[in-house]
């Protein structure tokens, strides 16, 4: 990748670059024999990066008492708000986790069809026999939520011959009109396969919205480790340029007193050496940024929803000023989470559908009674010679019906009585495991915290030691391996600060996971 737009200050600012965290460094008077240049010019750098706003001044700060929750955006700078932003718009495992809702939709919409109005045709026709007749029925039935009631309706036409045993099935030349209703008193009463069948499909339909809430929760906390160590990968290749560049700016002014012979000849193939060394660490840490910004562009992405690796330039100038785990934390976090983490609602929500299921088993447990009535009007003239058909007709029925042994049922029941109480001790554990995961991520982020401030303590000395190795070279006092293996040690110390930041970036973000939010 090309090098950051940036990094042209980095010959001074990285030269500081943790000198800020110590002050002025003490000013030596070159003398004769030493090697003057490199003295001075190492302090006009660092003169000049006091005022310059670098990466590496990351390393500087202190971290504050309060800071905004979202950092404001610098130039073409990707912050995290607008990675999630575009992660929440374009992520195609997000994208597919939200048609659980119309897949849920569509579930809901199918049963309700149980409750559909049908139509029903009959014809018979006895074409041939003793008894010559033609029959046609056309009905209507229309379930109902109401206690399981169903009402029916239609048209009868019965013309020809019957045997005296079913002249009922005779109409007059206009037909019949015959309307009615059924009605469940013991079982199917309180809940049937279709009432179930619809309130099943609003349960599911309520799961969808926590199962794409556990979805955001976790492709967020991927983006936000995907995008810190982007950031860390960034500001160490920026150490590592410093590191780099120091040797180089070595080289001239080495290759100049070995000529007069204040140096050893030696000296210049020694910090060639050194240049060669960084220049390979420099490949390293690029192809580490290169990783990480493939690693990135899963979650980044075009509009048109492809990955896009992001540039160098949109690298942020520093990390976000961290908060004390004490701003972020609050002693109800874990009632918190056990309100807002969505498993836990998924949970609750499988155990009510238990509980219909049950409901359903123990209804088929009772009796089947059903009572209902029918009223049927003939039109029409009396196809026979004696008025068999009266104007207006009304019955009263009923039916009865229970298994001895009802085997079927009962089983099913302490089936679901089974399910329903290992669905609890699961919810149980699970509450039990959000609310040690809060207390984990809490632990985290608080050592997270701590760490940064002993790594910024060892990163700070380390920056004195290197000043103090590097002003005893210009005296004399020193030599370049020492001088080399200070700037490495600062080097280090700066990565290791730049991996503590990081840390504890990605600790905030398992803990807002933890915690059920994403903001």
């Amino acid at each position: 990748m090309s090098g950051h737009p940036r990094s042209l200050s980095l010959g001074g600012a990285a030269a500081l670059l943790l000198s800020a965290c110590v002050g002025d460094a003490p000013v030596v008077r070159p003398v004769a024999g030493a090697v003057p240049d490199v003295v001075l010019r190492t302090r006009v750098s660092a003169q000049r990066a006091a005022q310059d706003v670098t990466p590496i001044a990351l390393v500087d700060a202190a971290p504050a008492r309060r800071a905004p929750e979202r950092a404001a955006e610098t130039g073409d700078e990707l912050q995290l708000f607008e990675l999630l932003e575009n992660v929440e718009r374009h992520f195609p495992l997000l994208l597919a986790a939200q048609e659980e809702i119309a897949l849920a939709e569509a579930e809901q919409l199918a049963a309700r069809g149980r409750f559909d109005l049908r139509v029903i045709a009959q014809g018979d026709y006895a074409v041939d026999g003793y008894y010559q007749n033609e029959q046609t029925r056309l009905g209507l039935e229309q379930p109902t939520g109401l206690g399981g009631t169903t009402f029916f309706g239609g048209y009868k036409l019965g013309t020809g011959d019957f045997p005296i045993y079913d002249d009922g099935l005779r109409s007059n030349e206009g037909g019949e009109l015959n309307a009615g209703l059924r009605v469940p008193l013991l079982a199917g009463r309180a809940i049937d396969p279709r009432r179930l069948a619809v309130w099943r499909a609003e349960l599911s339909r309520a799961q969808a919205d926590p199962a794409i809430a556990a979805k955001r929760l976790e492709v967020a906390r991927r983006a936000a480790h995907a995008y810190w160590k982007w950031v860390a990968a960034g500001q160490k290749r920026l150490i590592f340029e410093r590191l780099l560049r120091l040797a180089e700016d070595r080289q001239a002014t080495i290759e100049q007193s070995a000529a007069l012979g204040d140096l050893p000849p030696l000296s210049v193939d020694d910090n060639q050496r050194l240049v060669v060394e960084r220049r390979a660490i420099m490949v390293d840490a690029e192809r580490e940024l290169q990783r990480a910004a493939i690693e990135l562009s899963l979650y980044l992405r075009s509009a048109e929803g492809a990955p896009r690796q992001p540039e160098a330039s949109e690298l942020p100038i520093a990390f976000p000023v961290s908060l004390m785990p004490d701003q972020v934390v609050a002693g109800d976090d874990g009632q918190r989470a056990l309100r807002l983490r969505p498993e836990l609602r998924t949970l609750n929500l499988e155990l009510d559908k238990l509980q219909l299921e049950l409901e359903q088993a123990r209804n088929d447990l009772l009796p089947r009674l059903d009572v209902g009535a029918a009223v049927s009007q003939d039109l029409g003239d009396d196809v026979t010679v004696t008025d068999t058909k009266g104007p207006f007709e009304l019955d009263l029925f009923f039916r009865f019906e229970v298994p001895l042994q009802r085997r079927t049922a009962e089983g099913r029941a302490r089936e679901l009585e089974a399910r329903q109480r290992k669905a609890r001790r699961e919810l149980q554990f699970a509450a039990d495991s959000v609310t040690a995961e809060v207390q984990d991520a809490a632990s985290e982020l608080q050592q997270a915290w701590e760490s940064i401030a002993l790594v910024r303590e060892s990163a700070r000395l380390a920056s004195i030691l290197e000043d103090a190795e590097r002003a005893a070279l210009g005296l004399g006092d020193s030599n370049l391996i020492d001088v080399n293996i200070r700037e490495q040690q600062t080097a280090a110390a700066a990565a290791r600060l730049i991996d503590s930041l990081a840390t504890y970036f990605r600790a905030l973000a398992d803990y807002k996971a933890a915690l059920g939010v994403t903001d």
